[in-house]
């Protein structure tokens, strides 16, 4: 019998070891056709809000900056446990859009140095204050976006704590990412973006259908294609608790109406209906992960 004879599919067809159907198998996907298929989704979500959008913000975060603070030596949160698990104090971490601090005032607090890089300079007046008000200094921030900040870092992990529903290119900022950690790389993510939230009023509202960002499982399937091993754990959401007029605001927010305007007077009337009849499912992420992996050249503990 030949070597060359290979195997049959079920309808006969001869397999050998170049054929189409292995190398292009969506078991075996490119790396680089995935980075493709992120960017498309990440494009057509901008081009929606940019037609869409009613108002501009030089920081979308600055209304909401202030929720971003939390007690760094809080106990039971999930994450944290997590986190600290990978390493004991000395630790160094980077913390990629750190925000107001949420991971790295406590990491830092624990005795575990922190590089937090953050573009927002509401969020990061947040964690500023935080430092100042829980006296902690072990935190070097970085203004600016990863990866452009990215030159010179070195850490022993990293985390990516809700970064990446947005970004276009996320081959570069995952390589940068792992090459900057010498042990673990960690990123918390949601089952679907929080854009997402809202999602039916969108489509109400505006009269098409919401485009939703890459989310927890779209990254495990890049993480999983870039040859990675992951471990991922689903933890409980705890959610922060909104008033009506907090989720009003949310949901003005997420559908980006200016206060008063047409749409906006349509919207308060639908949710007017909806928490009159008790409505409370506004399309909320109900799940987050935490995706744990060892970048290609980690250096053994």
């Amino acid at each position: 019998m030949s070597s060359s004879a290979g195997a049959t599919t079920t309808d006969g067809q001869h397999i050998t070891e170049d054929n189409d159907m292995i190398r292009r198998s969506p078991l075996r996907p490119d790396p680089n056709a995935l980075y493709a298929d992120w960017a498309t989704i990440v494009a057509a979500e901008k081009e929606q809000v940019e037609r869409l959008r009613e108002w501009q913000d030089a920081d979308y975060y600055a209304p909401v900056a202030h929720h971003f603070l939390d007690n760094p030596r809080r106990q039971g949160d999930p994450v944290l446990d997590a986190l600290f698990g990978l390493g004991g104090p000395g630790t160094r971490w980077l913390d990629v859009g750190a925000g107001g601090g949420r991971y790295a005032l406590p990491l830092a607090a624990s005795g575990r140095p922190v590089v937090a890089v953050e573009p927002s300079p509401a969020m990061r007046e947040v964690l500023d204050q935080g430092m100042s008000q829980y006296d902690i200094a072990d935190i070097e921030v970085i203004p600016g976006r990863w990866p452009d900040s990215a030159g010179g870092v070195e850490v022993d992990a990293a985390l990516m704590a809700h970064v990446g529903y947005d970004l276009p290119d996320i081959g570069n900022f995952l390589d940068a990412f792992e090459g900057a950690t010498r042990h673990w790389c960690c990123a918390v993510t949601m089952d679907r973006a929080p854009s997402g939230g809202f999602v039916d009023l969108w489509e109400e509202i505006h009269g098409e259908e919401r485009y939703v960002l890459p989310a927890m499982r779209e990254l495990l399937h890049v993480l999983l294609a870039r040859g990675a091993t992951p471990e991922v754990r689903i933890l409980e959401r705890h959610m922060r608790m909104m008033d009506e007029n907090d989720l009003r605001d949310s949901a003005r927010r997420r559908l980006w109406l200016s206060e008063g305007s047409e749409k906006d007077q349509q919207l308060q009337r639908k949710l007017d209906g909806m928490l009159a009849r008790g409505d409370r499912d506004w399309g909320f992420p109900r799940a987050v992960a935490m995706i744990i992996w060892q970048p290609p050249s980690a250096s053994p503990q």
